[in-house]
């Protein structure tokens, strides 16, 4: 008894999962479209190549390395300038190293320089090495490195601004996956009522058949209910033909051949709880990523601005220069290099006027007025169809339930017709038409329904919850 009862539970188990295999919900099926779609794979990539773009701005902090060798001459008319009398002969060989400093905004230089002199002078011939260094600090622009960090900062709002747009091309994909779903699911329950239909048209002709031959009815009914069963076959093929049709697109969509050994599950008539009209504005206006996109751009443009505002200040530039050297005639004495220079430098740079930074600052304030305005009317643009949804699905449901009393109401008359076929007293012609307004109102409804959750997934793709970054 025991080993009966294992046995079938074990059987149980496995149909059960095979059912389960064999279907796949709508959560499920959006997961497979993200993982196998290149839709998805594109669009990350526009994010990628933004980042990559930044990055390269991180360049301007890279140690720059130059190296300069030279030969210049001299005649009468410039060698005394250098203290030499007809002619002064000079080859050099410099080499440096500069670096921005971003944490501070200074410049700083590493220097080394090795060269030749030949003066028909008193100053002779002689070789001359030496390493310098210097370093600039700004005290009133480009303070801390604001003006060389600027490109960079901006850059992350223009891939923030990326990211929200690729997150809203990747929710509009998946809104017409999820419609394309609920149009399976939708072909599904029709096929389901089209085979029932089927079912009793077999069912009445066999009846029919029956009576005929017992010479209770004539065989014009015969002929009816055959009739039926022939509607009933057709309208069921073009049905199942719209169903594989629908699978079909769905596998290509989804690149899976398991799609074609597959269902939809999905509970069509399932009614959802929404919120009122103030708390689903509410959410709107918290988790809109429309609306967020132009806090981004307030964002940036304040940075931008000021940008401009630290590119009108004074330039107060401090510069300490300094470095050790060794010359002499020979060679192997020159290499002493212990004699030092050192200097010292302050730059003041202030433009009068200024006119086209204030230009520039007042472009950037109309913009960002004109973003705040924008932001307002999309909100007012987003809540009308927020409201507008939330007002179609209320009356949706309405008509919902109108369609169940419709069903109820064809069931019934369905019922009252047969007793008075088989009594004698009614047609098999309204038999029949009484069960086809029954399937059509059952039809209705499933279409109705569908309906209904198309909207329900406008609205959570209008409230950006159809898709979540992850």
């Amino acid at each position: 008894m025991k080993k009966r009862i294992c046995i079938a539970l074990i059987i149980f188990l496995f149909s059960a999962f095979f059912v389960s295999a064999r279907e796949i919900g709508l959560m499920d099926y959006l997961e497979l479209v993200e993982k196998t779609h290149p839709f998805f794979t594109k669009e990350e990539l526009s994010v990628l190549i933004e980042e990559k773009g930044a990055e390269g701005l991180l360049g301007a902090q890279d140690w720059l390395f130059n190296v300069t060798p030279s030969y210049s001459f001299l005649g009468e008319a410039s060698a005394p300038e250098k203290g030499g009398q007809k002619r002064i002969h000079q080859v050099e060989l410099s080499a440096g190293l500069n670096r921005a400093l971003w944490s501070t905004g200074g410049r700083l230089g590493l220097g080394f320089s090795s060269g030749y002199t030949d003066s028909d002078s008193a100053l002779g011939k002689y070789f001359k090495h030496g390493f310098s260094a210097s370093y600039t600090h700004p005290f009133v622009k480009n303070v801390k490195g604001a003006l060389d960090r600027l490109d960079y900062e901006l850059s992350d709002y223009t891939i923030d601004l990326t990211r929200v747009q690729v997150e809203e091309n990747k929710e509009g994909f998946l809104l017409d996956a999820a419609v394309r779903f609920l149009d399976w699911v939708y072909y599904t329950e029709a096929v389901r009522i089209a085979e029932e239909r089927l079912a009793l048209a077999r069912e009445q002709l066999e009846q029919t058949e029956k009576k005929y031959k017992a010479n209770l009815v004539d065989k014009v009914d015969v002929l009816r209910a055959e009739d039926a069963v022939r509607i009933a076959d057709q309208v069921l093929l073009q049905l199942q033909a719209q169903w594989k049709s629908k699978q079909a697109e769905l596998a290509t969509l989804a690149s899976s051949e398991d799609i074609y050994v597959q269902s939809p599950r999905y509970d069509l008539y399932h009614l959802e709880q929404l919120p009122k009209r103030e708390g689903a504005i509410s959410t709107l206006h918290g988790q809109s990523r429309v609306l967020n996109t132009f806090d981004i751009l307030k964002e940036q443009l304040t940075s931008q601005r000021e940008g401009i505002v630290e590119q009108g200040r004074a330039q107060v530039d401090l510069t300490l220069a300094g470095g050790i050297f060794g010359r002499d005639e020979k060679f192997g004495d020159s290499l002493a290099i212990y004699n030092p220079d050192a200097s010292v430098s302050l730059v003041y740079i202030k433009p009068f006027g200024n006119r086209t930074v204030k230009s520039q600052i007042e472009e950037i304030d109309l913009s960002i007025r004109q973003i705040e305005e924008e932001k307002k009317s999309t909100a007012i643009s987003l809540e009308s169809s927020l409201i507008s949804l939330l007002i179609q699905i209320a009356e949706f449901e309405k008509i919902l339930a109108l369609n169940q009393a419709q069903i109820k109401s064809a069931e019934e008359k369905t019922k009252e017709e047969i007793i008075l076929y088989n009594r004698g007293r009614g047609q098999l012609t309204f038999v029949i038409q009484s069960r086809d307004n029954e399937e059509n109102a059952k039809l209705t409804y499933a279409e109705n329904a569908a309906l209904y959750h198309s909207l329900l997934f406008q609205y959570r793709a209008l409230l950006d919850e159809l898709y979540r970054s992850e």
